[in-house]
């Protein structure tokens, strides 16, 4: 559109993302505001990239605590970063990507066939391999723990989840992981007290005086 005196003003029409200024004719320009760009794939790249590298190993430390089979942990982590990438510029930018990926990892240890070989008594015990000695009989304890009972106490002492947010993943009512968590503290601490906090770390909130206090989470 042409005015009177040969201004164009199509070109000062503020259009999506824009905001409308003065009159072009009269007034200084609009001012253009950009709507946030969305990240490029080479960003994409790079921040996951980071981020596998940061976490991956930390991951599969929790894993196998949880698994005692070191290809067990890789294969779970691995898989869930990579349903994490498919989808990373929303989880990447979620206030902590590496809960996501944690949680579709120890989803896969409740689904996962080496769990049915176990169940069956066909599974092969996997080699702990080259450790210290504490670290070689914390595993032995955690080794007579079950499954379910390794996951809550390894995701409360070492992935510093609460109570809750464990019952939400194991979908078992918050009493359950009461029960599942006194029953691993009385089994690794059981001549492995030092081992449990040197390992793992004391429980978040722990309190000195009382070994369960910091556990009204």
């Amino acid at each position: 559109m042409i005015a009177d005196d040969g201004v164009d003003l199509t070109k000062h029409v503020a259009g999506p993302g824009h905001v409308t200024g003065p009159d072009p004719v009269t007034g200084p320009e609009p001012v253009v505001v950009q709507d946030a760009p969305a990240p490029r794939p080479h960003s994409l790249r790079v921040d996951f990239g980071e981020h596998l590298e940061d976490n991956y190993q930390r991951l599969v430390a929790q894993l196998y605590a949880i698994t005692l089979d070191a290809g067990e942990a890789h294969d779970v982590v691995q898989d869930a970063y990579s349903r994490a990438w498919r989808k990373w510029s929303e989880i990447g930018r979620s206030p902590d990507p590496t809960d996501w990926v944690r949680r579709v990892a120890v989803r896969s240890t409740q689904r996962s066939w080496r769990r049915v070989l176990t169940t069956l008594g066909l599974a092969r015990p996997s080699p702990v391999g080259d450790c210290d000695p504490r670290t070689a009989a914390l595993l032995a304890a955690l080794a007579r723990l079950g499954i379910g009972e390794r996951r809550v106490a390894v995701l409360f002492h070492m992935a510093g989840m609460s109570k809750r947010e464990i019952a939400a993943l194991e979908q078992v009512p918050v009493d359950a992981v009461d029960a599942r968590l006194r029953r691993a503290h009385h089994v690794i601490t059981e001549g492995l007290a030092d081992e449990l906090e040197s390992v793992l770390g004391p429980p978040v909130e722990h309190d000195p005086h009382h070994p369960y206090a910091g556990y009204e989470r």
